[in-house]
Formats: C-alpha cells, structure tokens, sequence
C-alpha cells in the first residue's frame, strides 16, 4: 500500500496548517515541529509504504517515528477522508479511465485506503438497471444513468413519441414521433456508449406480475410510470419480494417529490398507504366529499424534469455502490419548485403489519 494525499486545499502560516476538503469543511493541525507539513507533502507524492514515510519523515524533520506510530497516524487521516491508495489494483481499461474521467474525480470524495475510486466506477460497470417508464423522469434517469456507467439497463414503456412531450423529454428528435419510445431510447443508449448492454421491453405494466419476471439479475428499479394508480403498489409487491430497491419519483403540482424504498430495511409503499389512513382518521377535511370535479393535467417542464430524474440516478448510485446511505429510503424528498427548490424530508414509518414488508428483515447495508 502507497498511502497518498487526495486533492485537498492545505495553508500553512507559522505553527498551524489548515487542511480544507471542501469549502465547508476545514481542520487545523498543530505543527510546532513542522512535521506535520512535512509529512503531507511526502504523502502528496504517493510513493512510500508506511515503512518509508516513517523513514523518511525522522530524516526530514528529525523526529522519530516508528512505522507502528505511522501507521496509527495514517488511520486517523484515513478516517479524515484524506487518503487513497496510489498501488490499488488498476480495475479499468485506459479508455475507460478517459471515459469515466469526472467519475473518478468525484468519486476520490468517497475513496480511502481500502476503497479506490476504480473500485466504485466498477461497481457501476457490473449493476444492472430496471427502468419502468422512459417519460420525463425516467429517460432524464437514464440519461443520467449511462452517463454514470452503469454497465445494463432494461427499459420498459409501452408508449410512442407526441408532439407533448417535447417540453421535457429531450432525449427524443421530432421524426420520432409515433414511434414506440422505449425501442428510441435503446437506441440512444447504444449510440451514446455502446459498451452498455440495453434490453428494450414494449409492455404495458399490468400488475406486479409484469414486473417480476424482469427482476432476476437486477439490483436496483427506477419507477417513473404514472398510471395508474395502483402501479407503485405493484411495483413495491414485486421489488419487496423480490428484495430489489426501488425509486419513484413525481410532481405533485408545484411539488416534486422523490422517495425510495429498500426492501427489509426502510418502510416500504404499502407501509404509506397503511400510514395516510391512520393520518386521515384524525383529519375532519378528508372525510368531506368532493364538490368540485378537480382537473388533472402534467405540469411537468423540462428542469423540474431533469432535476427531477437526476435525483432518482443519484439515489441509484447511493444504492449501487453504497457510497453513502440512501437519502429517500421510506421518506419523502420534497422539492420546492414554486419557491428556491430546497428539499426537505418527510418520513412515515415502517407498519409491523404491513402484509408487504412484515417480517421482512435484512442485514445492515454494507
């Protein structure tokens, strides 16, 4: 192992450093003796084991540190977020190094000395993708997706280009109109990175046995279907017992909203259902009948979309990779389009009766 500095912003003035891994975040270290400094820059180099930093360092500075010591020291920087290891295992090709090149740098944020970046990028490279629905959200979803690298994707819609659609669905050119849309989003795929394998399925979602045939081999769902009203029902029967996670997203007038359920760990959307009946019993207004007949229509505009189907793939890669938690598993992430689009959070609880979910209990993500 090669510890090195990641891309981190480090200041010096007199006995104080200053190491900053992003704007929000700074640590100041005490360097009286100036080993501190010294050490950092030996492992901005990336090229000493523990052994030759010790080494190196008492010779530098003149302090003496045993490779026991060192050792100690680097596990605190590593714990930090500090450090990577420039000897991992290279896991990509040359041409997928240049591909995935922002990839990379973003996933140096998550790395450490037993996790490279590659590492993460590989991840992505073995996942499959379940997308239900190539829509607003969910071709912005895949867009996002193969962008990210995700090495499989199937894509299910039974639907064909409008006119309608070019408000926010980007993904699609005017000569397609009348076609079938998940044949035409395949075909973007390939054209885009014809490393990524792309299965396209003209279906229309009936029930969860729709789904669940197409759930063996996947790990994660993108639920971007709309109607009818029963669908995220079916989709959360089949994904749960399937223990396939799943993200869903909408917009409810001015309101976006993406949520995410993973199966024997989070509340799941039959435990919401179980929850909004308990929450109506106490709410005189719902019990009223309605006196005026309300119209629906899709109020969905092409960065409400985007944003929208970004969130869902970043979900997918905090499930995919488990670079961090899920942000949306059994809660609401809501998004103030009518305002400054911040999002807040709105969590209901897991039903230890839910006829879905009950019972179902799994290890700790990992």
């Amino acid at each position: 192992m090669l510890p090195r500095l990641k891309a981190l912003t480090c200041v010096a003035e007199g006995s104080r450093v200053v190491v900053s891994v992003d704007p929000l975040t700074r640590v100041e270290l005490a360097d009286p003796t100036g080993s501190v400094l010294v050490l950092l820059r030996l492992l901005a180099e990336g090229t000493r084991s523990a052994a030759g930093l010790a080494a190196a360092l008492s010779t530098i500075s003149g302090t003496a540190v045993t490779v026991q010591e060192m050792h100690a020291v680097l596990d605190g920087l590593d714990k930090l977020g500090w450090l990577e290891d420039a000897a991992a295992e290279p896991l990509l090709t040359a041409r997928e190094r240049e591909r995935h090149l922002s990839n990379l740098g973003f996933f140096e944020g998550f790395s450490s000395l037993s996790r490279s970046r590659e590492s993460i990028q590989a991840r992505l490279r073995a996942s499959h993708v379940l997308v239900l629905g190539v829509g607003g959200l969910g071709s912005a979803a895949t867009q996002n997706l193969v962008g990210l690298g995700v090495g499989r994707l199937t894509l299910l819609d039974c639907d064909t280009v409008e006119l309608r659609n070019f408000a926010r669905q980007f993904i699609y050119s005017m000569d397609q109109i009348g076609q079938p849309k998940v044949g035409r989003v395949a075909e973007w795929v390939r054209a885009f990175d014809p490393a990524v394998a792309v299965t396209a399925v003209h279906r229309e979602v009936t029930g969860p046995d729709t789904i669940a045939p197409l759930l063996p081999g996947v790990d994660f769902v993108v639920q971007a279907i709309d109607t009818p009203a029963e669908v995220d029902l079916w989709v959360n029967a089949a994904c749960v017992g399937a223990g396939v996670p799943f993200v869903r997203g909408g917009l409810g007038h001015l309101q976006g909203v993406y949520w995410s359920v993973d199966p024997g760990r989070s509340a799941c959307r039959q435990c919401l259902d179980s929850y909004r009946t308990r929450a109506a019993a106490g709410d005189e207004v719902q019990s009223w009948r309605p006196v005026i007949e309300r119209k629906t229509f899709n109020r969905g505009i092409g960065p409400v979309a985007t944003m929208l189907g970004s969130l869902m793939a970043m979900e997918a890669l905090r499930y995919l990779t488990g670079i961090r938690p899920p942000a949306a598993a059994g809660a609401y992430q809501l998004i103030d389009f009518a305002g400054d689009c911040h999002i807040s959070t709105d969590r209901w609880p897991r039903d230890p009766d839910c006829p879905v979910c009950a019972g179902l209990v799994l290890e700790p993500a990992g």
